[in-house]
C-alpha cells in the first residue's frame, strides 16, 4: 500500500474543504427523506460536533450544486430549491451588546449582517450557476441586471450586480468598524434583512426567468452559537419562512436557548419545522456507509488496498443508485465484508488462545488465579486451572475462583473433566458467553496493554456511534501503523492506534464550549469508575458502561447533562428496566469513542446507579474527592479491594 495512506483520512472536518463538495459527497442512506428540495417549511437538523452536518448543508447549497465539475447540463430541477449557507462568525455576532445601545439597535445591527451576508451568497450562486460559457448561453442575463429598485433601502446600491456587491462588502466593513469604535463612529444604515432579501430575489425573478419558480432556502449552521435575542430573530423566520424564501438552521443537540421569536409566539415542531437528527438517520447504516466512505476515499486517491475495488465512485454520488445500494444484501456483505479484511477482528475466543501464547499475558493470568487461590485459602497451584485446548474455561478462572459460591476444589474437578465430559465449561454455555469478554479484557487491563477486543472494521464503526469525524480518526490513526508489505492493519496494531485516537479525543473536551473542563473531569472519573468495575475480581458485573440516576436532578446537573449530550460526551434514552416505584428514568450512556482510553467495553450491556451528589461530585468536586469516589463506588460492588491505581495515566497535551 501507499505508504502515506493515513494521509488520506487525516482531513476529518468539513472546514478542511473546500465549499463545493460535490465530488467529495457520498449520497447518504437517509437523503430521500429529508425533502429538502420540495420542503415548503423550515429545517431543523441537528446531530453531535462532528456528525457530518456541515458536510451535508454545503451539499444542498449553491457551490455544489451548481458545481463546475457537475455536467454543464444541470438537471430539469437544479433551479427549483437554490441554497444558501451561513455560518455566523460568533465572536463578531456575540459583542452585539452593551455599549449604551438599545437592544433595538443590535437587533438592527443583526439584521443588517444577515442582509448583507445572504445577499452576496445570492449573488455567488448566481456566479456559480453561469460559471461557464455553456451555462452563461443557457442562462447568463446577469451584466444586464438593473438592480436601481434597491436603491428604495439606500441611494449607495447602485443598479449593477457589481455595484451590489460592492455596496455590500463596504456596509459589512463600516458595520465592523462601527461596532469597534462605538464612542467615535456614526451608526451606519442597517438594512432590513428579510425586506432587502424579498426585494432583490424578486427583481431576480422578474428580470431572469429561469429563477421565475425557484425558492432560496438559507442553512444556517451552528445556529446554537447565536445569541438568545439573536436565535428569537431567526426562528420569527423560521416559523414565517415561505417560498420564495425559506430559513433552515443545523445545531448541536440541545442547541436551543429559547425556542421563542421576537413577538409572542414560540416556533413549535411539526407545525412550524421538521426536525432531523443525522445521527440517527444514518446508524441504521451507518457500517456500511462507513465501508463506502473507506473505499472512497482509497479510490480517490488511487490507492488499491484490494485485488479487486467494491465500489464505484460514480454510484456513491448518485442518488439514482441509493436503493441499488442499501436494498441490495449481497452488495452491503460485499463492501462491508471487503473493510473487515482491512481491519480482521479478533473475538473473544481467538484472544483467549492469544493469551496463553503471550508470555507476559499468560504470565498476568497465572498471577490473577494465584490471586484469588490465596484469597480462598487455597493451595492448589495456578498452573492446574490452565490448559492450551480449552482456553475460554482457562481464562475465566480467576474471576470463578474469586466467587464465595464456588469452591476452588470443585471447580478443578470440572475444570479437569472438561476434556471427557460437556459440562458448564463448555465453550457454547451461558458461563462462557457471560464472562468471556469482560475476563479477557481484565487481563489486558491488568497487564498495560490495549485490549485487542478493540479491533476489527465493526467495532471501528460501534466506537464511532454515527461520528463520521470519530471514524476517519480511528482509520487515519489505524492506517499509520499499516506495514507496506502488508494490506491490512494487525488487530494488535489496531487496538494501540484506536487507544491514542480515543486519548486524542478525550482531550479535545476540554475545549467544548463553557463546560469543556467539567466534561473532561465528569468523562474522566466516570471512565475510571467503569474501569475498575471492569477489573472486579468476580468479575459479576462485566461491561459497565451507562449510568442511571437514583434521584431528583438539579437544575445546575440538568444543565451540565444537557452540555454533556450536547457535545456528544454523553447519549441519553429511556432506561430499560422500570425502577421499582413504576417510575420510568433514563440511561446515561458514555459515548463508545472514549472505550478504548479507559479499556472498557464498548457495548451497551449493564448499568450502574448513580447518586445526584456523586454525580456533583465527579463534574464540580476535587480531584482528591473523584478519587474518593472511584474507590467508594467499586467498594460497594466487592468487598476485596488491592490496592491497584484508581486513575490510569492523564491523556498527555503531546500528540
Amino acid at each position: 500500500m501507499n505508504s502515506n495512506i493515513q494521509d488520506i483520512f487525516a482531513k476529518n472536518r468539513s472546514e478542511e474543504s473546500p465549499d463545493d463538495n460535490w465530488e467529495e459527497f457520498i449520497i447518504p442512506p437517509f437523503i430521500n427523506k429529508l425533502g429538502i428540495k420540495t420542503q415548503t417549511k423550515a429545517i431543523v437538523i441537528n446531530g453531535g460536533r462532528g456528525s457530518g452536518k456541515t458536510t451535508l448543508l454545503r451539499y444542498f447549497c449553491h457551490a455544489s450544486q451548481f458545481s463546475s465539475k457537475r455536467p454543464h447540463t444541470l438537471p430539469s430541477d437544479a433551479l427549483s430549491h437554490i441554497g444558501l449557507y451561513w455560518r455566523a462568525d460568533t465572536n463578531f455576532l456575540n459583542s452585539f451588546i452593551g455599549g449604551e445601545q438599545s437592544k433595538k439597535t443590535w437587533s438592527n445591527a443583526f439584521e443588517h449582517v444577515l442582509a448583507c451576508e445572504l445577499t452576496k451568497e445570492i449573488i455567488k450562486a448566481l456566479r456559480n450557476l453561469n460559471c461557464n460559457e455553456e451555462r452563461i448561453a443557457q442562462y447568463g442575463g446577469l451584466d444586464t441586471l438593473d438592480l436601481s429598485e434597491l436603491q428604495d433601502f439606500d441611494d449607495s446600491v447602485g443598479s449593477t450586480l457589481y455595484d451590489l456587491e460592492q455596496f455590500l462588502t463596504s456596509s459589512r466593513r463600516q458595520l465592523s468598524v462601527w461596532v469597534n469604535n462605538l464612542d467615535t463612529s456614526a451608526r451606519p444604515k442597517f438594512l432590513p434583512a428579510h425586506d432587502f432579501l424579498i426585494a432583490f430575489i424578486e427583481t431576480l425573478q422578474y428580470q431572469l426567468p429561469y429563477l421565475s419558480n425557484s425558492t432560496f432556502a438559507v442553512f444556517i449552521d451552528e445556529y446554537e452559537n447565536l445569541r438568545e435575542e439573536q436565535q428569537c430573530f431567526i426562528n420569527g423566520l423560521l416559523k414565517h419562512g415561505s417560498s420564495p424564501l425559506i430559513y433552515n438552521i443545523a445545531m448541536k443537540r440541545n442547541g436551543w436557548i429559547t425556542q421563542k421569536t421576537l413577538g409572542l409566539e414560540s416556533i413549535q415542531p411539526v407545525s412550524d419545522y421538521i426536525e432531523i437528527d443525522i445521527e440517527k438517520a444514518i446508524s441504521l447504516n451507518f457500517e456500511l456507509f462507513s465501508a463506502e466512505l473507506l473505499f472512497f476515499r482509497l479510490h480517490q486517491n488511487n490507492v488499491q488496498p484490494l485485488s479487486i475495488n467494491p465500489i464505484s465512485l460514480e454510484n456513491l454520488r448518485s442518488i439514482e443508485h441509493l436503493d441499488k445500494r442499501y436494498d441490495d444484501d449481497e452488495y452491503r456483505l460485499k463492501i462491508t465484508n471487503s473493510a473487515a479484511k482491512l481491519f480482521p477482528r479478533i473475538n473473544e475466543r481467538t484472544a483467549c488462545k492469544l493469551i496463553l501464547n503471550n508470555t507476559q499475558l499468560k504470565k498476568t493470568l497465572l498471577k490473577n488465579i494465584s490471586k484469588a487461590l490465596i484469597n480462598r485459602s487455597s493451595k492448589i497451584p495456578a498452573e492446574s486451572f490452565v490448559n492450551d485446548d480449552f482456553p475460554e474455561a482457562s481464562i475465566i478462572m480467576p474471576a470463578l475462583i474469586h466467587r464465595k459460591k464456588e469452591k476452588p476444589n470443585e471447580l478443578l474437578k470440572e475444570f479437569s473433566n472438561l476434556k471427557n465430559n460437556e459440562n458448564r465449561f463448555s465453550p457454547n454455555n451461558d458461563l462462557i458467553q457471560n464472562n468471556l469478554f469482560g475476563c479477557v479484557n481484565s487481563i489486558y487491563i491488568d497487564s498495560g496493554k490495549p485490549s485487542i477486543l478493540f479491533s476489527g472494521f465493526s467495532s471501528l464503526t460501534v466506537m464511532s456511534k454515527g461520528n463520521i469525524r470519530y471514524f476517519l480518526e480511528l482509520i487515519h490513526r489505524a492506517f499509520s501503523h499499516i506495514s507496506s508489505e502488508k494490506h491490512y492493519v494487525e488487530p494488535e496494531e489496531q487496538a494501540l492506534a484506536i487507544k491514542s485516537a480515543s486519548e486524542s479525543i478525550l482531550r479535545s473536551v476540554k475545549g467544548s464550549g463553557i463546560y469543556g473542563p467539567q466534561l473532561y473531569e465528569f468523562i474522566y472519573t466516570l471512565g475510571s469508575i467503569f474501569r475498575e468495575l471492569h477489573r472486579s475480581l468476580t468479575q459479576s458485573e462485566p461491561e459497565v458502561n451507562h449510568f442511571t440516576i437514583s434521584n431528583g436532578l438539579t437544575n445546575e446537573l440538568s444543565k451540565y447533562l444537557l452540555e454533556a449530550e450536547k457535545w456528544s460526551v454523553l447519549s441519553i434514552s429511556p432506561e430499560t428496566k422500570m425502577k421499582a416505584s413504576g417510575s420510568l428514568s433514563s440511561d446515561y450512556i458514555l459515548n463508545p469513542i472514549f472505550a478504548p482510553f479507559f479499556q472498557i467495553s464498548f457495548r451497551k450491556k449493564r448499568s450502574i446507579e448513580l447518586k445526584v451528589t456523586q454525580l456533583k461530585t465527579m463534574l464540580e468536586g476535587s480531584q482528591e474527592e473523584r478519587d474518593a469516589l472511584v474507590r467508594t463506588i467499586k467498594d460497594s460492588f466487592s468487598k476485596n479491594n488491592p490496592n491497584y491505581d484508581l486513575f490510569i495515566m492523564e491523556p498527555s497535551d503531546a500528540e
